[in-house]
């Protein structure tokens, strides 16, 4: 049995590392306060986590032995069986290192030393946390409508020059619509991005297609800066 189908990757090492710090800190956030008897349990955070690993990597090339087909058989010639090597690539795994015995195949081991850092990063960078507050306005122009964001994070406090992203969800937008002929005309008149002014605010305009609003049809569109999302319709 190959010693490399034992070992890992090390995108494998990584992310199991990975998880089980996850685990870990799942566990230390869900820690009760208080004791059954009212008295104030330790509280523990992992900041960052130190990792050391002594690994053997292997690269091991394998061939096998396949017989050969032929459609061509006939009584007075039969089809000799003619083994047929098949060349592997090589194969690179990682595995922690032991006192093995090598077998036939050609290997060539590296015994190494990996180490790094996981560091715990703090949602939004630590700051408070992003609200996106997006209502979208019928003008006086039939079909478009304006879309009024106003940037704002949990301590209230505006922010200015903010990339604030448009797109239309059109995923979205057919699982509400099921059954109905979507024209996806929506297009922005102006930029898909567009930056808040000092109040914390943009302003785009979009125009939506004049059968789907006669349709009744729900169009979503997505406003984004960065991961923070939200979601608004438009319908007639």
């Amino acid at each position: 049995m190959s010693s490399v189908n034992n070992a890992l990757t090390l995108k494998q090492i990584l992310l199991g590392i990975s998880d089980s710090l996850n685990e870990a800190q799942n566990h230390l956030r869900n820690i009760k306060p208080y004791d059954e008897f009212g008295r104030p349990n330790t509280l523990y955070t992992l900041p960052y986590l130190d990792f050391n690993l002594q690994v053997e990597a292997e690269f091991e090339k394998e061939t096998t032995s396949e017989a050969q087909k032929s459609n061509r058989f006939t009584e007075s010639q039969p089809l000799p069986y003619q083994p047929h090597k098949q060349a592997y690539e090589k194969t690179i795994a990682f595995k922690p290192v032991t006192n093995s015995t090598t077998n036939s195949k050609e290997t060539n081991k590296i015994t190494s030393t990996i180490s790094g850092r996981f560091v715990a990063i703090v949602p939004n960078e630590g700051l408070p946390q992003l609200i996106i507050n997006a209502v979208p306005k019928k003008t006086t122009t039939i079909h478009i409508y304006d879309i009024d964001v106003e940037v704002i994070n949990a301590a209230g406090e505006k922010i200015s020059d903010a990339l604030v992203e448009f797109n239309y969800n059109q995923e979205k937008t057919e699982k509400l619509n099921p059954n109905a002929t979507l024209n996806h005309g929506t297009s922005f008149l102006n930029a898909s991005e567009i930056r808040t002014d000092e109040n914390g605010k943009a302003s785009a305009q979009v125009k939506v297609d004049a059968v789907d609003v006669a349709n009744g049809h729900i169009l979503i569109l997505d406003v984004n800066i960065g991961n923070v999302l939200t979601k608004i319709s438009i319908q007639q």
